[in-house]
């Protein structure tokens, strides 16, 4: 699943009215789906010869935001544990809310700092830089 996906099956996960039974089934499968994209978005851009490497090697001025972005990837991640394991706790429905909701926030962030670290890397040109 595509990490975009994710974030909106999220968004719409946590809006349905707690009170319908589906609630914490339907939040639950909308972490799970966002984990595994997440999980595949970390994959990509940090692997080997992931979208990162590229990154460094054609603009090495650019390696202290992308050790920013990988702390995102691991407070992300982490954040994602949390509220997994929250959703099996009764009554956490508004905990979950809140927090679904500030992840959601942080994953956007998240993905337009690295569309604007790839404008920076590549659509700028500063003549000379090898």
């Amino acid at each position: 699943m595509e990490l975009l996906g994710g974030i909106q099956r999220m968004q719409h996960a946590i809006q349905t009215p707690v009170g319908d039974p589906a609630w914490r089934p339907e939040v639950s499968r909308a972490v799970a789906q966002l984990k595994a994209a997440f999980a595949e978005h970390v994959e990509v851009t940090e692997g080997p010869s992931g979208l990162y490497a590229g990154v460094i090697h054609d603009a090495p001025r650019l390696a202290p935001y992308l050790d920013d972005l990988v702390g995102d990837h691991r407070s992300v991640s982490t954040a994602l544990d949390e509220l997994e394991g929250r959703l099996a706790e009764p009554h956490s429905h508004e905990w979950v809310r809140q927090h679904a909701d500030l992840l959601i926030r942080e994953v956007w962030q998240h993905r337009q700092r690295g569309a604007d670290l790839l404008y920076e890397a590549y659509g700028t040109d500063l003549g000379g830089e090898t």
